[in-house]
């Protein structure tokens, strides 16, 4: 029997999955060392445990009285690529809306399971502008940067491949990349490729960081998130940020007469 290393199993959530309401199911361990990272317990595997898949399909059984489905997040789940396709395989038997948070950076694990029909919404983060030195700083892994940037690119060619619905996302961290050439350079890229949703999200530091240093930083500013959106905007489509204060916020420009 499977078993999957988690850190816990959120009941409800509406805010995980766009106009769903769903469990969210928190994987273990990350090959990233982001020193923002505020799920740092996870990705050094404290307080996790080691779950049966059936354990978890039991405790989702409960909750599908108002439950759509489910928000696959971590940590990097696809780590634990076996246990998560099991996974995936019992909730869309049963009828749930699978959704996948990933860095993306395993895309021959990602397409095992676009390939099987396994998930309905993919949510990938983007970490940095896609330069390896400065990918493999913000992910704190200079080593790997040249690779991350590869199997980023990767991932999101798959999953416009295969037409599934998804967003990018990326956290704006107070001082570290908050500029507005570091997001341009991401929005450029992901224009190139062809990607039409890019968010911005809301720093918030309350449950502490992988690097405690950032863990001082004061959240980030809707008003910084609105500026970066709005050059954002200027390359894709569908710019929204996304807030403690606010919820989600889809940017629109009026167009000067």
């Amino acid at each position: 029997m499977v078993e999957i290393k988690i850190g816990g199993i959120k009941e409800a959530s509406t805010i995980d999955y766009p106009g769903e309401m769903v469990s969210v199911i928190f994987f273990c361990q990350c090959p990233f060392r982001c020193p923002f990272c505020q799920n740092w317990s996870l990705v050094q595997g404290n307080d996790c445990d080691s779950v049966p898949v059936q354990e978890i399909m039991k405790q989702l059984d409960k909750y599908r009285k108002y439950i759509t489905g489910i928000c696959i997040t971590g940590g990097e789940p696809t780590v634990q690529i076996d246990g998560l396709f099991e996974l995936l395989s019992e909730t869309h038997n049963r009828g749930l809306l699978n959704k996948l948070d990933t860095n993306g950076f395993y895309p021959e694990r990602i397409k095992k399971l676009l390939s099987s029909k396994l998930l309905n919404y993919v949510a990938i983060d983007i970490k940095a502008p896609f330069s390896p030195e400065r990918y493999g700083k913000v992910i704190g892994n200079i080593s790997i940067g040249e690779k991350a940037v590869k199997n980023v690119s990767e991932t999101l060619q798959l999953l416009l491949q295969f037409g599934i619905p998804f967003e990018t996302r990326t956290t704006i961290i107070p001082t570290f990349n908050d500029q507005l050439q570091e997001i341009e350079q991401i929005a450029k890229r992901l224009n190139e490729l062809h990607v039409s949703r890019y968010i911005l999200q809301q720093f918030r530091a309350s449950g502490g960081t992988l690097d405690k240093s950032f863990a001082k930083l004061p959240a980030t500013k809707p008003e910084v998130l609105r500026e970066l959106a709005k050059l954002a905007k200027k390359y894709i489509s569908d710019v929204r940020i996304r807030t403690i204060e606010a919820g989600e916020e889809k940017i629109e420009i009026k167009e000067a007469r």
